[in-house]
């Protein structure tokens, strides 16, 4: 690709030879003619620079001999330039002979159905979507054009996945809820999970992952949410647009997650707990109460994190502050004796 054309294609302004040809992104220390590089710390760029590699700076950069495109936010220019240049590859259409199909199955145009893919009855697959090997997608699902099932992601039955959703390996959507009732007897007696989960346009879920069915109504997240690895979606759990969710998340049955909302990895959030939009919950945080729309918590439970922060320093000194609290409880005693 030109450098002009990659210019243009991360929003960037190019100071260089616009006809250069790069192949691909490489990381500093792999740096060479034919690669780009994205450079967030200037001191890389004289390692860089030795290479002869173009590079991606942000705007307020030192100058640099290389052809640069300087852009305002060096993560984005990365994404873009990734997308450019290391395209995903999909493969082949068509449906391979060991794929189980039930009745009434819809597959749209240049879908690719892996080996070992099991559909089930009264399922609808949009345009050119991908089911690797061993994944399962049981009765009455419907999944949206352009969306990936990497190996081994099971789609429960009833489930709605909109449009380029991608489910990665050994996630399942759409399990039943942890819901019980307790007799008489204090035994526990399965309450059936009829509901549904809806998945918006543009979600990605991680490896092991799993979302549960509601039990009545639908468990939903919202359209470009991200959720990383290991994460826990228990039943009814609303989680709006555009969130992001690191590993070993744990969200408990009916908890309503807003827009924008950031979480870190090791979180619980309490059932029927509310996180308004816009909030940051930093990492190894319980949250057992509700969080206000823009509001940066931590800790456990969770309390404003510059609090937490400073409770944190204070926590530190607790030994220095055992030591002098000893040493003024003796002079005391000295002086009262005395």
């Amino acid at each position: 690709m030109r450098l002009d054309a990659l210019a243009q294609r991360v929003g960037g302004e190019l100071a260089g030879d616009p006809g250069l040809e790069v192949h691909q992104v490489a990381p500093p220390e792999d740096a060479r003619p034919g690669t780009v590089v994205v450079v967030t710390d200037p001191r890389r760029l004289r390692q860089v620079e030795a290479a002869g590699a173009a590079v991606i700076l942000p705007h307020d950069a030192p100058p640099t001999r290389l052809p640069a495109i300087r852009v305002a936010s060096v993560r984005l220019a990365l994404a873009l330039a990734l997308r450019a240049l290391a395209p995903r590859t999909a493969p082949p259409a068509g449906i391979h002979p060991t794929c189980v199909r039930g009745a009434r199955v819809t597959v749209g145009a240049e879908c690719s159905l892996g080996p070992y893919v099991v559909v089930g009855n009264d399922v609808t697959l949009g345009d050119r979507v991908q089911a690797h090997a061993h994944v399962v997608i049981e009765d009455d699902v419907q999944i949206g054009p352009d969306s990936i099932l990497h190996a081994q992601a099971t789609i429960r039955r009833g489930s709605r996945l909109g449009a380029r959703v991608v489910v990665q390996s050994g996630a399942v959507v759409g399990s039943d809820g942890f819901g019980y009732a307790q007799d008489a007897e204090r035994r526990h007696i399965h309450i059936p999970q009829i509901g549904r989960v809806v998945i918006e346009d543009d979600v990605e879920i991680g490896a092991n992952t799993t979302v549960d069915r509601a039990m009545l109504g639908v468990t939903r997240i919202g359209r470009g949410t991200k959720l990383d690895n290991l994460v826990h979606i228990a039943h009814n759990v609303q989680i709006g647009e555009d969130v992001a969710i690191a590993a070993a998340v744990f969200v408990a049955g009916s908890a309503r997650i807003g827009n924008r909302v950031l979480i870190g990895g090791w979180v619980g959030v309490r059932d029927h707990a509310v996180i308004g939009d816009d909030a940051i919950v930093h990492a190894d945080t319980g949250v057992s109460e509700d969080v206000a729309p823009g509001d940066v918590v931590a800790g456990h439970p969770a309390w404003p994190a510059r609090s937490q922060r400073r409770a944190e320093a204070a926590y530190r000194r607790l030994p220095e502050l055992v030591r002098g609290f000893r040493e003024l409880t003796r002079r005391l005693r000295r002086l009262e004796g005395g």
